[in-house]
């Protein structure tokens, strides 16, 4: 690996509860700054701070270089980021000149990288764009030796300044604190004995991570939150960039079981109603595009492929338990019915007679109209006051900002939600390599 100068801690650091700071980062030296001042200023410093760097340039080692901070620094170079490095490597590899010539780390490999860098008893996780607070690591280490714990997670509070960030917060993550990897702290000798963070994607892995350790030790969460996020996105089309990149990545981690059984409800739903009528729609035979029997074809192949997901992964070769893909897969499957129903009515029921009691105009479009105003609010009222949001900023009238932007992000999110849940029915659970 190009760039992998290790600058020297204290050895003679031995406190008893000795913690490692770990912190990925990439191109971001003035946050890093910021969080290195709050660390030597913690209330209960920290034994060492572990960076781990894939920045495209020098300036963070450069700087780290003239810098006395109090606490230890080790530093570590994974890898130097250029555009679309990790997508050359993977697939043009050929292409590339010096095969040694790293790209970027993501940041739960730059994380693992860190962790086996430490000799500290324990070691806690930060990034660049989480703060943390003058108490975070002194509350921390007094409820691990309260409790008897084998790790805390951390809390991080979001926070919004433009009218865009306070509309984004309000549909996603509201005013409380919600458990993030940065800011827990864990056991070394856990983490490095096959409880580390799965490596190879960007998103999803942090979330997969805490369920893992939580099913398995002891462990606590703040009353409190130690942590703050300031770092959302500015307009639209970045938050789009940033949650599509989310789904895409977290497609390949086993969780957000329920939404990913939705939008794969939702696709099953118009496959239903595309593919009998498909032939017609692209003119039969003498289109290029014509399948014969693809109605026959389509119905096999779903039936085969829920037939091995269930037979390879989630079936007799697997514990017998209630599956959260099974018990969603029927709540939408009636759901998907209701929709299939409310689409043929007035040609199976009513046989088109509109003067038939039972026929009912335009009920396609009224359901859908109503499946809209209902979500709209959901994501502007209900979600937003179940999170901390107060009334007198969602009314009068930004809460259908806030209702139309989280429908907006879902539509973004839903092809990611739809790989996901095709992908998440082979791929191998992290915590079957469990014993």
């Amino acid at each position: 690996i190009p760039y992998n100068k290790l600058m020297s801690s204290d050895d003679n650091n031995t406190k008893k509860e000795s913690v490692s700071i770990v912190i990925p980062v990439m191109n971001d030296w003035k946050n890093l700054h910021k969080i290195i001042k709050l660390l030597n200023s913690q209330s209960y410093q920290p034994a060492e701070i572990i960076i781990i760097d894939s920045s495209s340039d020098n300036e963070i080692e450069d700087s780290l270089n003239n810098l006395t901070p109090i606490v230890p620094i080790k530093y570590k170079r994974a890898g130097r980021a250029y555009p679309g490095d990790r997508i050359l490597q993977k697939y043009f590899s050929f292409l590339l000149k010096d095969k040694e010539y790293l790209g970027r780390a993501y940041p739960y490999e730059a994380t693992n990288i860190g962790v086996n860098l430490s000799t500290c008893k324990w070691v806690a996780f930060l990034d660049t764009a989480t703060m943390p607070s003058k108490e975070w690591l002194e509350s921390h280490i007094k409820e691990i030796k309260c409790n008897d714990l084998d790790l805390v997670i951390g809390q991080t509070k979001y926070f919004a300044d433009t009218k865009f960030q306070k509309f984004l917060r309000a549909c996603t993550y509201g005013k409380f604190g919600h458990e993030t990897m940065p800011g827990s702290i864990i056991k070394t000798s856990i983490y490095k004995n096959n409880f580390s963070i799965r490596e190879g994607v960007r998103a999803g892995g942090d979330i997969e991570w805490r369920q893992r350790v939580k099913s398995k030790f002891k462990w606590g969460s703040s009353s409190e939150n130690f942590l703050s996020y300031s770092n959302l996105p500015l307009d639209f089309f970045s938050c789009a960039k940033k949650m599509f990149i989310y789904q895409l990545h977290s497609a390949r981690v086993d969780i957000q079981h329920t939404v990913k059984d939705i939008y794969l409800g939702i696709f099953l739903f118009l496959s239903v109603i595309i593919v009998p009528k498909w032939n017609a729609i692209v003119g039969w035979e003498s289109s290029p595009l014509f399948i014969p029997n693809i109605t026959k074809i389509y119905l096999i192949s779903i039936l085969t492929l829920f037939f091995f997901s269930f037979l390879l992964g989630r079936g007799i070769f697997r514990r017998i338990k209630i599956n959260p893909f099974v018990s969603n897969l029927i709540r939408f499957s009636f759901f998907i019915l209701i929709l299939i129903v409310v689409y043929r009515w007035n040609a199976v029921i009513a046989d088109w007679v509109e003067d038939s009691v039972w026929y009912f105009p335009h009920i396609t479009k009224i359901f859908v109209g109503l499946v809209l105003t209902v979500t709209l609010f959901y994501r502007g009222i209900f979600f937003p006051l179940t999170h901390g949001i107060k009334t007198r900023f969602l009314f009068p009238i930004n809460w259908i900002f806030v209702g139309g932007l989280g429908i907006l992000l879902d539509i973004v999110k839903a092809p990611g939600y739809l790989i996901g849940s095709i992908l998440s029915i082979f791929v191998k659970k992290l915590d079957s390599a469990i014993k």
